[in-house]
């Protein structure tokens, strides 16, 4: 059976990256989970929690925390201005501009067409990409972001086919379940189980 790390330990990491100067909460979050997830590797190898955390240390040294936590906007894959405000605003817009295209569509004014092909392009070529860049290089599961994006990007579409189609594509719908089964599955209900035997295994010590 998989060792998973108990809470206290957990929190030995946490104390581990605030004593090599992380200071910010998001980062110490991220980096916590990256150091959690070698440690574990190393624990299925045999090893005990305090030499599994030593190799896992000196994967990630000390001398990258430090500088990480000391030029964090260095270290983002995306320029300075691509941060939630924008993404917020340019996500508003877009899908302003979506809306306002089907409503163009309903009451028959022309150029409609135009309108919401071009909104629907930018939304799934320009607005969810630039969401999974930004959450890639704030988040350590890439293999969640990664899934997240395939399953907001075939829900968009099937979305976007009934509303200007008024038909279901089988493609796009089979699709967004199978992906939002499998990230739901993998990342919600396999942790919370974890969890819980995690809590049940304390409580009997």
């Amino acid at each position: 059976m998989k060792r998973e790390l108990t809470e206290f330990e957990y929190d030995q990491i946490i104390g581990y990256l605030k004593h090599s100067g992380v200071i910010e909460d998001k980062l110490i979050i991220e980096m916590a989970d990256h150091l959690a997830i070698l440690t574990e590797l190393y624990l299925g190898e045999g090893s005990d929690f305090e030499t599994s955390f030593e190799r896992a240390k000196q994967d990630v040294k000390q001398k990258d925390l430090l500088e990480i936590s000391e030029n964090t906007e260095g270290f983002k894959g995306y320029p300075k201005f691509l941060g939630k405000k924008f993404l917020v605003s340019f996500a508003v817009m877009i899908l302003t501009v979506f809306i306002f295209g089907l409503l163009m569509k309903y009451q028959h004014i022309p150029k409609h067409r135009l309108v919401i092909v071009i909104s629907r392009r930018l939304i799934s070529f320009a607005l969810l990409p630039l969401l999974l860049l930004y959450n890639l290089t704030i988040s350590a599961n890439k293999a969640k972001q990664v899934l997240q994006f395939v399953f907001q990007f075939s829900l968009f579409q099937t979305i976007a086919e009934y509303l200007i189609k008024q038909k279901i594509s089988i493609i796009f719908l089979s699709s967004s379940v199978v992906f939002g089964l499998i990230w739901l599955f993998v990342f919600l209900i396999v942790p919370l189980i974890r969890d819980k035997r995690i809590t049940k295994v304390k409580k009997g010590i």
